[in-house]
């Protein structure tokens, strides 16, 4: 016999699958580096840097969790301009796009990450 599934049921299966969304590997724009996403753990980490090798591992992302808007998520930043962490807002306008805004007093930054099926390797050295 089948038993009926708790509304609260539903909404943590939901919350945890729309969090995976942001999950996965994730390329910058514009400098070769890439992070792997993991919003199990609330983190996006380094796993290639061809400018800072050193960086690998490093958590680019932190405390990430579900925000209060559907698709989006909340967490913290590493901004290398003022070396510490903010807050940020995470989104995917699209399937392949992860959105990263930070607003900081007055101003506003964004930066769209793009999805890739893995990291390449790094070249040898």
């Amino acid at each position: 016999m089948l038993k009926p599934i708790s509304p609260l049921t539903l909404l943590m299966i939901s919350s945890l699958c729309s969090a995976e969304g942001i999950s996965g590997f994730w390329q910058h724009p514009q400098d070769p580096i890439w992070i792997e996403v993991t919003a199990t753990a609330g983190q996006g980490l380094v796993v290639r840097n061809d400018n800072d090798p050193s960086s690998i591992d490093f958590a680019v992302l932190k405390e990430v969790t579900t925000g209060n808007k559907k698709g989006r998520w909340a967490g913290q930043v590493f901004v290398p301009q003022l070396g510490n962490y903010k807050g940020v807002e995470l989104s995917l306008p699209t399937a392949d796009t992860l959105k990263m805004k930070v607003k900081i007093g007055f101003l506003t930054r964004s930066l769209e990450w793009t999805r890739v099926s893995e990291a390449p390797e790094m070249p040898p050295a």
